[in-house]
């Protein structure tokens, strides 16, 4: 324990956060997640000191093209809004069976 804080085990950002292995599927998705919650412009790969996080965290990390991201999001856009659609769906369909 340092300064009262007690570390984390290795894989871990905090008690319930689990760091998943690194995947280029996994990273690409964390950067299209990145620009679309944090309203980041898909060029923000391009970045030169982004480049250098990346490189400096894990050397030969290729980058996607900003393109590359915009595709994801717009891919991650379609996909989950099928399951936004359905909840809603089931919802709908709930609500019209309780009894009042």
């Amino acid at each position: 324990m340092r300064r009262g804080v007690a570390p984390l085990a290795a894989g871990t950002l905090n008690d319930t956060t689990v760091v998943p292995p690194y995947s280029v599927s996994g990273h690409r998705a964390l950067i299209a997640l990145r620009c679309a919650k944090s309203f980041r412009p898909f060029n923000m790969v391009r970045d030169k000191f982004y480049k250098m996080e990346v490189e400096m965290l894990r050397p030969g990390t290729h980058l996607p093209h900003p393109g590359t991201v915009s595709k994801d999001i717009n891919h991650l856009y379609q996909e989950l809004s099928k399951d936004v659609r359905a909840y809603f769906e089931v919802r709908s369909l709930l609500s019209g069976l309780v009894i009042k």
